[in-house]
């Protein structure tokens, strides 16, 4: 192959102009990764390596005249990144066994000359995610000015890593969730990889964690969402009575704050606690408020989000006179809030204020905490406290336990209790049920433990949000697994050397419960449900329209003329929008299977009668879920309708004390 010949063909484009391809190159890159293009334009390829630099680079041409890079290594190693041959070959060898019809996320360690890459770019989707993993920018400088990518970094589906940066890589990735369920697959320039082995190793590691910690959120949120939906709509009236968190905005700024969770090592030092009441504010997990109550210990405030009923064991021993103040995601079970005798704040949820949008609630938001340690996390930093200290966040099985002695899980298996079965043996098996996603992982000193999927997951979580947090952020657990961004310290030195003065307030005034509002949500609730109606013969009259569709592909013209009836039900539907989000929050399922669906068509390239047919039979799923959703979400209303009425009808105090009778 010619330098010509190389110039005409459109999966390589090479310019004869040496700047050209460069210019062209930055102009793209400056637009969608400026800092990037910075440091790739400060780089002077003219000036000699410096004697420290492991690796210095030569450009030559290849047998076939393209060009091919070699690598001279410090320690007199000669590595041939491409073909000496045929560079195009070579790289049509790595890539064209990936199956890019079916694959919607690749990432690809190593860049060389970027022929490899240009071709994964050509034969895969236009919605296919490509990540690049190159740490050295001189490789992406003389790929730049000899090459032309101004397309593929245009693209809006290429994202760049050259940097060991954990926190940036789950930030930058976490938006590409849903494509990453559905695999992520890795594509290694061996010749790269073997320059940078460790830095190669090391990305290869993080990101086989951000798909473990990606599938589990997925997956949380595709299983629970219809469950989340339908327990923010039971929980209106509290919605509308609780006061917004706006009121604790920055109430103890730079003052330290302390989270309790329920992980093993909490027995170790939870007694110190009774002396850092008044110089700290103590936020709790659910699982630990009865037992820090029996310590003599009132936190300030305690979280809940847990959807399910079985939470409601934590909250039927408290105090009438309870003066923690729960602070809540609307999702969690109505029974806690029934439950609970001490004061209510509940979080923003745009479910809950689309629900209810005539009245302009606009309550303040946190963000989306995975567990209620996460929702404490957040809670602090909303107050403004600095530092942030956590204790009993093992997020793994310290000393072979999973929880603290002493929760109420405790109370769960009491009945189970005698001679050959212990609560020492009851805990070990909470941990073995779960062999099968084990992992083991460093502790707090260094030394390996277990951990399981789920709880790695959280780890990761807490470990993006440290990152970009402006708070200190202190592990004064004693146990459990390394947390990144955390500074381990006893928590007997994180008390002397943080909380070494009273709070100024004591505790936060609360302003009360205000039912005066609870009726105007019905009439919100009632167009609501109207609209669900509506969206629902839309739905049941676009249905036949498909089935038409997908009976006749080969009569195009009454295929267009059904098209051209689908599409006057298609503005309808659009003018209900806000609705329609509604709705699809009880079948989350059905819009991930569409996601996935769209992904895989485009990555299949497909075109004229296949790509309708795959198309239509998308859509035929996708509307019998809507009409289901539809009118799951009519009955969900009426039942919200009922319960605000019995809410209207009954003072809530009386509501509340006959269901803590009752359980």
């Amino acid at each position: 192959m010619t330098v010509a010949d190389a110039a005409n063909d459109p999966s390589l484009r090479f310019v004869l102009d040496a700047d050209a391809p460069y210019l062209a190159n930055l102009a793209a890159l400056w637009a969608v990764e400026p800092r990037l293009a910075r440091l790739i334009d400060s780089i002077d390829l003219a000036s000699p390596s410096p004697d420290a630099a492991p690796v210095s680079y030569q450009v030559h041409a290849s047998k076939s005249s393209v060009p091919t890079l070699v690598a001279h290594t410090a320690d007199g190693r000669l590595i041939h990144l491409h073909s000496r041959y045929d560079p195009i070959d070579e790289a049509a060898r790595l890539i064209d066994p990936l199956r890019t019809d079916e694959t919607v996320a690749f990432y690809v360690q190593g860049f060389g000359l970027g022929y490899h890459v240009q071709r994964l770019f050509e034969r895969s989707g236009d919605d296919t995610l490509l990540c690049i993993i190159e740490p050295d920018l001189r490789v992406l400088r003389l790929a730049f000015e000899h090459h032309d990518f101004s397309k593929l970094i245009e693209s809006g589906r290429v994202l760049w890593f050259w940097e060991l940066d954990k926190a940036g890589l789950f930030n930058r990735l976490t938006p590409w969730q849903p494509s990453i369920t559905m695999g992520f697959q890795r594509v290694a320039h061996l010749p790269s990889t073997q320059l940078w082995t460790q830095f190669h190793e090391q990305m290869h590691t993080w990101i086989e964690e951000f798909k473990a910690y990606a599938n589990t959120t997925v997956s949380t949120l595709v299983l629970n969402g219809r469950r989340t939906a339908e327990n923010v709509a039971r929980n209106l009236p509290w919605y509308i009575a609780a006061p917004s968190l706006s009121r604790l905005k920055d109430l103890y700024k730079a003052r330290p704050a302390i989270i309790v969770s329920a992980g093993p090592s909490l027995r170790k030092n939870k007694h110190l606690l009774k002396d850092a009441s008044d110089r700290a504010v103590i936020i709790a997990v659910q699982t630990t408020l009865q037992p820090l109550l029996e310590l003599g210990v009132e936190p300030h405030f305690v979280t809940s989000l847990d959807y399910h009923d079985i939470s409601t064991r934590f909250w039927e021993k408290l105090p009438e006179n309870l003066r923690t103040q729960l602070v809540a995601e609307p999702k969690a079970s109505s029974a806690i809030f029934d439950l609970n005798p001490g004061p209510l704040w509940l979080l923003g949820n745009d479910f809950a204020e689309n629900l209810l949008g005539e009245m302009k609630l606009n309550k303040a938001k946190l963000p989306s905490g995975a567990t209620v340690a996460h929702l404490a996390y957040y809670l602090a930093e909303y107050l403004g406290c600095d530092p942030i200290i956590f204790v009993g966040q093992d997020l793994g099985f310290s000393d072979g336990l999973c929880y603290t002695p002493g929760t109420s899980y405790e109370d769960v298996w009491r009945p189970e209790l005698g001679r050959f079965c212990t609560l020492e043996m009851k805990q070990w098996e909470q941990i073995v049920r779960d062999r099968n996603i084990l992992r083991k992982v460093p502790d707090h000193q260094g030394r390996p433990m277990y951990t399981e999927a789920r709880l790695f997951t959280y780890l990761q979580h807490f470990e993006r949000d440290f990152a970009r947090s402006r708070a200190r952020i202190i592990d004064a657990t004693e146990g459990g697994v390394l947390k990144r961004g955390a500074t381990p310290m006893k928590l007997s030195d994180a008390l002397a050397g943080c909380c070494d003065s009273p709070l100024a307030l004591s505790r936060p005034e609360y302003p009360g419960l205000n039912w005066d509002r609870l009726l105007e949500c019905r009439q919100s609730l009632l167009n609501r449900r109207a609209e669900a109606e509506q969206i629902e013969q839309i739905s049941r009259q676009t249905l036949p329209l498909l089935e038409e569709v997908r009976d006749h592909l080969e009569d195009q013209g009454r295929v267009n003329r059904a098209i051209g009836r689908i599409d006057v039900l298609r503005a309808r539907m659009a003018e209900l929008g806000m609705c329609y989000g509604l709705v699809m929050q009880l079948t989350q399922d059905s819009e991930l299977e569409r996601f996935k669906a769209d992904r895989k068509i485009a990555a299949a390239k497909l075109a004229g009668i296949e790509r309708q047919r795959r198309q239509v039979h998308r859509d035929i799923l996708n509307v019998r879920s809507v009409i289901e959703a539809a009118a799951r979400f009519q009955k969900l209303m009426d039942e919200t309708m009922a319960r605000v009425e019995q809410f209207a009808t009954h003072p809530h105090r009386q509501a509340k004390r006959e269901s803590r009778e009752a359980a």
